[in-house]
């Protein structure tokens, strides 16, 4: 391929990305560097183009690995290089702190009663899946545009109404199994009532009743990324 772009990031996240992204896109590494290499950048005349392309590619790569448990939290995309047909080589290097954190990998431990301690690392096959997906379908590159911007209340709420809006309405939620109507109206009124949650609601209007027992914050961001599951698998399926 001609483009490549180089990583920076947990180099234990970036080893356990480059076992599952194998294909398109692929992360590799290569004397003891990490890269990344994409149909999508071969698409692309400038190094400038690449960058920003490879740039959305690992902020979708985030968006998915966080929930994985993939440390990914710093991955960033970074210099650009360019082989030409003729075998010339090109970097565009990008300026600023280039500094590779390492950090341990999170890991699920297993104790069995006759036996030894068995340590599991997260795969990233879905990160993996999921990234393939969102490259392939607009709407899902739309929703890591929007789940990137928090886990606040009110991103919390764009992001169900940006999952509502593209199954035709709220009640399909619901009739999908994919919330229970007391869910549904348990995060929504929680979300928009000041009195439930203060400053963090999406009203500043005291006129909205909470419900009698609001939504924890914590149990509504696991809500939210169920909801955003279940709409990516009903997405693969169209």
């Amino acid at each position: 391929m001609r483009w490549k772009v180089r990583l920076i990031g947990s180099e234990i996240g970036l080893k356990y990305l480059s076992k599952s992204f194998s294909n398109d896109p692929e992360i590799f590494a290569e004397e003891d560097e990490f890269y990344i290499q994409c149909s999508k950048f071969e698409r692309l005349s400038e190094a400038s183009e690449v960058r920003a392309a490879a740039r959305e590619l690992v902020r979708t790569i985030r968006s998915f690995g966080e929930k994985d448990s993939i440390r990914v939290e710093n991955l960033e995309a970074s210099d650009v290089h360019e082989t030409l047909d003729d075998g010339t080589k090109h970097i565009d290097v990008q300026h600023g702190d280039d500094t590779i954190q390492v950090r341990s990998s999170t890991r699920i431990t297993k104790v069995y009663e006759d036996g030894p301690k068995e340590t599991i690392f997260p795969s990233a096959d879905r990160t993996y899946e999921r990234t393939q997906q969102a490259l392939e379908d607009e709407k899902v590159q739309v929703l890591v545009g929007i789940r990137s911007r928090g886990s606040s209340w009110v991103n919390l709420y764009r992001i169900y109404e940006y999952v509502q809006d593209n199954i035709g309405g709220d009640r399909n939620i619901v009739e999908r199994g994919w919330w229970s109507n007391e869910q549904k109206d348990r995060f929504k009124r929680t979300a928009n009532s000041r009195e439930a949650i203060g400053n963090e609601a999406r009203h500043g209007t005291e006129r909205i009743p909470p419900p009698s027992e609001p939504m924890s914050h914590y149990r509504a961001i696991y809500l939210v990324d169920e909801l955003v599951e279940n709409w990516l698998r009903h997405r693969k399926n169209l």
